[in-house]
């Protein structure tokens, strides 16, 4: 125990050794009891002082629990009322942060921040000296990047650090906007310092009047006028400040400086100016035009990283544009390149690029798609026959399903005998045909416009079930088969007659085999999707005929976990319309879940004990997350336990497997 009546420094000497005790109860009597006495005496010397500082910086690494840390915290803002301590006090705060600026726990940079909050918010610090606070504040920005980067509680914490800050002193905020104003805080840094500063200043309107022009100068300096690429973080800080900018703004700040930096250095802006598109929630018909010259320029670039930037604002220019002129203008700045305007385009990668931002086009609200479909698929049609390079025709075929998908009006009768022609092209060219078809099928307005292609489906879809190199033409031929059957009989007696069923049930019973799937591209694995929705609503008394309906709901719900986001989240849907259509198939599919959990535990517990590789399995290809299965379970249920009472001992069955339950993984079923 520290004597309270002993000289200043041997008593803080004394607390110095007490000082990492682990016991909290000491902790707190240090704060507490011991060392509030001393403080008048220790700030009138010097050296005390200094030790007394020492001290409280001593517990930054120890002190991890609330109360002792309360306790610290307590004494610290006591003591800043004295004037000694206070210099001191921050001198050693401004060193230990710029110290700890590359390495530092959160806990620690939590701290740090705290303190200099209270050495703010408490003492005269930023009106004494100026120089001190420009230093704390680079390092509060800095800091602060490692809190804005941690986890939800962490980042949570220190906005409501600043912002009650903010809050309570307009001076010191003030303060703050003149280091950002003149550089001294760094966005390059400190994006979410720069964020954070900017989400306060958007809640108060008469501040962002005030201070609006001093971001977006900052945004111009540092963005676009950067000479090194900017972060994706640095970006993302300014989006406050845009979601509600005005065109006033935009036009006169923000748009003379994209032009001018797309010009002179592309490379460093391009991702920077696509994120702001993104962002800004304004009509851009009127400078669509102003960025499709030099955006142009990049979409037919040798770099690929740059073509795709290009073509991201492309699209976006699409999507927020909603002025009728702009599609054809747009369509028509494109189609003069292509042509020549600018110079033969000789590399395929030129070609494609153009191409690809006529695909861009169809982001276009519908209405407007309609009014140019013809002349575009037109011209794609001109495009795809007058080039000899096969990337530059897949190119093309993809751009004419993306207006497809969009409009009906994209499918002319000159379309359907192109798409007749080239499915009877070589491999890789009658593969882009049925992608296009596929597009096309799924759009029901499209329909009609080519079941004219239906013989020439039916035996390309006979072909490959009979030829395992072909399965994939297959599939995607019977996906519009299929599709065409569920809207015209004629079609559908034309499937009996030529016994396609029959033959597809000889060649593969279970349709798709999960051997295959496992090495199918994510848009091949789409089309499976689509087509197992297709058989299992439009044919499905048709489909029991002939097929095991277990084997297809297996490769349904195979596909509902399959490691890839996009693949799952358009099988989770067709799932669930294939349940609302049929109930009694979710009963089948809750059992084969069950069979399934037992097939991917065992897996986990051979996996945990070897060294093998789970890629080897032929049936299990992957091994879904804990999450993924809760979801897949959560799917099924509602309908297996709306058709049969029997299902909720199943369900109860697999909510209680160790892959679903286990309490190992925050993504289980079961809390604690």
């Amino acid at each position: 125990m520290v004597a309270q009546d002993a000289a200043p420094e041997e008593a803080l000497r004394a607390a110095a050794a007490e000082v990492s005790t682990p016991s909290a109860t000491r902790r707190l009597r240090l704060f507490r009891d011991t060392l509030p006495p001393l403080l008048a005496k220790a700030t009138e010397s010097p050296s005390d002082t200094t030790l007394l500082v020492d001290l409280i910086f001593q517990t930054l690494p120890l002190y991890d629990d609330r109360a002792s840390r309360k306790a610290v915290d307590d004494m610290v803002i006591r003591a800043l009322s004295e004037s000694t301590f206070m210099k001191t006090f921050a001198a050693t705060l401004v060193q230990s942060m710029e110290k700890n600026l590359k390495v530092t726990s959160p806990l620690a940079c939590f701290k740090l921040l705290r303190w200099s909050c209270y050495l703010l918010k408490w003492t005269q610090f930023a009106t004494l000296s100026k120089g001190g606070f420009s230093r704390l504040a680079n390092a509060q920005a800095v800091l602060s990047q490692v809190l804005m980067n941690g986890s939800f509680r962490q980042r949570r914490t220190c906005k409501q650090l600043f912002i009650r800050l903010f809050s309570e002193s307009v001076g010191i905020y003030k303060m703050y906007i003149e280091e950002v104003k003149d550089l001294r805080i760094a966005t390059k840094d400190s994006p979410a310092f720069i964020n954070l500063i900017l989400d306060f200043t958007v809640t108060s309107s008469s501040l962002f009047s005030e201070y609006k022009p001093v971001f977006l100068d900052l945004y111009v300096k540092t963005i676009l006028s950067s000479k090194d690429r900017p972060s994706e973080a640095a970006s993302e800080a300014f989006k406050p400040l845009f979601v509600d900018i005005g065109h006033e703004d935009f036009k006169n700040v923000i748009l003379p400086s994209c032009i001018k930096m797309l010009k002179r250095n592309p490379e460093i802006v391009l991702k920077s100016i696509g994120h702001l598109l993104l962002t800004v929630r304004l009509d851009l018909s009127n400078y669509a035009m102003e960025f499709m010259p030099v955006i142009l320029h990049q979409a037919r670039h040798s770099d690929e990283e740059r073509r795709n930037n290009a073509l991201n604002i492309v699209g976006t220019l699409s999507d927020k544009s909603s002025d009728p002129d702009t599609l054809p203008s747009m369509f028509n700045a494109i189609k003069a390149i292509l042509g020549g305007s600018e110079g033969k385009l000789s590399l395929p990668y030129q070609r494609i690029g153009m191409l690809n931002a006529l695909e861009q086009l169809s982001r276009f609200p519908p209405k407007q798609i309609s009014r140019l479909a013809p002349s575009v698929s037109s011209f794609l049609l001109t495009c795809y026959k007058g080039d000899g390079i096969e990337e530059v025709k897949l190119a093309t075929l993809s751009a004419l399903g993306s207006w497809a998908s969009v409009s009906s009006e994209a499918v002319q009768p000159d379309v359907v005998s192109f798409i007749t022609a080239g499915l009877k092209e070589k491999d890789t060219l009658r593969k882009g045909h049925l992608k296009l078809i596929r597009v096309i099928c799924r759009n029901s307005d499209s329909l009609t416009k080519v079941t004219s292609l239906l013989d020439h489906l039916i035996q390309l879809s006979k072909t490959g079930f009979s030829k395992a190199t072909q399965r994939l033409d297959g599939i995607y031929a019977l996906y519009a088969v299929s599709r065409l059957a569920a809207i015209d009989a004629k079609a559908d007696g034309s499937i009996v007659k030529e016994k396609l069923w029959t033959l597809i049930a000889q060649s593969e019973p279970s349709l798709i085999s999960v051997q295959l799937l496992s090495k199918l591209t994510d848009e091949d694995c789409l089309t499976c999707v689509d087509l197992l929705q297709s058989l299992l609503v439009d044919h499905l008394f048709r489909i029991q005929e002939y097929f095991s309906i277990q084997s297809l709901l297996q490769v349904l719900m195979y596909l509902v976990c399959h490691p890839s986001w996009a693949v799952r989240k358009i099988a989770y849907d067709a799932t669930k319309n294939v349940l609302s259509n049929s109930g009694a198939l979710a009963e089948d599919l809750l059992f084969l879940f069950t069979s399934w959990l037992s097939l991917v535990g065992e897996r986990v517990l051979t996996l945990k004990q070897s060294d093998m590789d789970s890629s080897g399995d032929s049936q299990l290809p992957f091994i879904p997350s804990t999450e993924i299965l809760v979801k897949c379970l959560f799917l099924i249920a509602p309908y297996a336990i709306d058709h049969s009472r029997r299902s909720y001992a199943r369900l109860i069955l697999c909510s209680h497997h160790p892959s679903i339950s286990s309490s190992g993984s925050p993504a289980g079923v079961w809390k604690v």
